[in-house]
């Protein structure tokens, strides 16, 4: 009777250590137009001109950018973030050559990689867009591409942003730096989880230890 109990117990461990795998699978929370706005530091539109893989845990991608249109932060004609270089971990796989609204926040939020201060992921409402240099305008959006969060391109979007900052001398890069309030995605909570599969242990451990001192008495 003790072994089956034994049994089951390792195997709701089992299942818990697997939903608390699963848990680590990017989740985000739906945005409006002025949730992904308020939680960024720096919003604009701009072309992908190069990437690097950096050191460190995760091995972290930096992107950088020319910035044809800035809607919130510092001016400036260039831009350069992190994002992690994993889908699961939320990173954002821009494309060299390809033009996106970009959402960014402290890179306090993300991967930390020295000299660079902001960062985005895929919970931050980026938007792939067709070419171009003017200010944003409804239907803007590529068909393919990921979906955002804080998208389509549409009025609302487009009316949140408001009206771009005024141009700077190209070549000038900025990477504004700010307080990020993160918005957390829905999901098995990895805490919970945790907890849930040590105490399952705990009390396998403890019963086997009075089940060996029960034979150890007959």
């Amino acid at each position: 009777m003790v072994l089956r109990f034994l049994a089951l117990l390792a195997l709701a461990a089992s299942i818990l250590a697997g939903l608390s795998t699963a848990a680590h699978a990017c989740s985000c929370a739906n945005l409006t137009p002025a949730q992904a706005v308020r939680h960024a530091d720096a919003v604009f539109t701009g072309t992908v001109t190069g990437m690097r893989e950096a050191g460190g845990l995760g091995r972290p991608r930096v992107f950088t950018f020319r910035a044809d249109q800035v809607y919130k932060g510092a001016p400036a004609a260039g831009f350069t973030l992190t994002t992690s270089a994993d889908s699961a971990s939320c990173g954002y796989a821009f494309e060299r050559g390809g033009r996106y609204l970009v959402f960014a926040a402290a890179a306090s939020s993300g991967p930390v990689v020295e000299g660079v201060e902001l960062s985005s992921h895929l919970c931050s409402g980026n938007v792939p867009l067709d070419p171009g240099t003017g200010p944003l305008r409804p239907g803007d959006e590529r068909a393919a591409g990921h979906e955002s969060l804080a998208g389509p391109v549409g009025p609302e979007l487009v009316e949140v942003l408001g009206r771009p900052l005024p141009p700077v001398a190209t070549g000038e890069t900025h990477q504004a730096a700010g307080p990020l309030r993160a918005e957390r995605g829905a999901g098995v909570d990895r805490g919970w989880i945790a907890g849930g599969a040590v105490v399952v242990l705990a009390a396998a451990g403890t019963l086997l230890a009075f089940a060996a001192r029960r034979r150890n008495a007959q």
